[in-house]
């Protein structure tokens, strides 16, 4: 804490008291010291509330894959004739999947029975 002392200078003709530290003749100049102590320093603190955010969390989400299609299904949804799903089955070199029954003529499940 800073204290500041003042002095006084009370000039000739003044009476002064020292209440008890002596007594002074009139006429004479005295100086009077006082410690003067200043009001204490307030500080006025604002303090603000915590910072508030939004977080959105989406719902989860299902994925399904659609059921994959045949070779034969999908030159059908396509399509394509039952001619160009035999050539396409013949250039694939014949495979056993697209022939079920295994009697020679693809997609029939897709096309229809064919023999």
């Amino acid at each position: 804490m800073n204290r500041m002392v003042a002095a006084l200078l009370v000039s000739a003709g003044a009476v002064a008291a020292l209440g008890g530290c002596g007594t002074t003749t009139a006429g004479t100049p005295v100086t009077v010291v006082r410690e003067i102590v200043p009001p204490p320093a307030t500080t006025t603190a604002v303090v603000a509330p915590p910072a508030t955010s939004v977080v959105v969390v989406e719902p989860p989400v299902t994925v399904t894959r659609a059921p994959s299609l045949t070779s034969c299904q999908r030159l059908f949804a396509e399509g394509f004739s039952y001619t160009y799903a035999y050539n396409a089955w013949v250039n694939a070199g014949r495979p056993l999947s697209w022939d079920a029954d295994r009697d020679g003529y693809p997609c029939e499940q897709s096309y229809g029975n064919r023999n």
